[in-house]
């Protein structure tokens, strides 16, 4: 076998490879640690560019959801709304063809329940979208219901979020408090901040140039978005 042809069969070298080659040879123990090191970080870095192109793939192919319960005062029919079983069914093929999947994490110190929507990749990678408010004591709910009716409500908009999920209903935004739309507002502007170190061009992302007033659900569509672009940034540096 001519060396050409050994050259041309060799594997290419990666981090996996090296440590691999590392332990096959002993090398001392200061060396594999930063071998170990270096793969872990190489991993990461490709665990985090799988999940970047699975989330622009899901934002492509992710149907516009469709509101189907019924809202009515008095008789009439005010609006449709997605609630969140219906918005879980109609992503799901979506995700799964993205190898895409979510979770929650519920905290609740009795005066604050925060719910964290976690996004993960099968490599590994996850993304996270975080909201709080107190119970929703709107109606005649006991405290049992106030607090079930606030975590519904804080799973939903976090989905929406952490996905980019954009849905036409206004069903929630009175209840949602100003400190949570608050919040919001930090969350967007954090990963805006990010989004204009690519260009002057995302200027006009600005709430401050948005043609209403801010609601928590513009907030929650709005950061799913200029995440997508981030990512898609991103994405060209991998």
């Amino acid at each position: 076998m001519n060396k050409l042809t050994e050259t041309e069969m060799m594997p290419v070298a990666s981090p996996a490879n090296l440590l691999e080659l590392a332990i096959n040879n002993k090398v001392d123990v200061g060396q594999l640690e930063k071998l170990t090191q270096l793969y872990e970080q190489w991993e990461a870095k490709m665990s985090k560019k799988a999940f970047l192109q699975a989330f622009t793939h899901f934002q492509g192919i992710c149907p516009d959801i469709r509101k189907t319960k019924e809202v009515s005062y008095n008789g009439s029919v005010k609006y449709y709304f997605a609630p969140l079983s219906d918005i879980t069914r109609q992503i799901l093929p979506s995700l799964e063809k993205c190898g895409l999947s979510y979770r929650w994490e519920i905290q609740d110190d009795n005066s604050t329940i925060q719910v964290t929507c976690i996004v993960s990749h099968v490599n590994g990678h996850s993304e996270s979208t975080t909201m709080s408010s107190p119970a929703d004591e709107s109606g005649s709910k006991n405290k049992i219901q106030s607090r079930g009716s606030a975590v519904e409500y804080l799973k939903r908009y976090t989905l929406i979020g952490a996905l980019g999920i954009s849905t036409a209903d206004s069903d929630i935004d009175g209840r949602i408090p100003v400190e949570t739309t608050d919040k919001l507002h930090q969350e967007y502007m954090e990963i805006f901040n990010k989004l204009l170190s690519y260009g002057k061009k995302y200027d006009k992302y600005h709430p401050d140039l948005w043609k209403t007033k801010p609601t928590a659900k513009m907030y929650s569509a709005a950061i799913g978005e200029v995440r997508k672009m981030l990512f898609e940034e991103q994405n060209k540096k991998q």
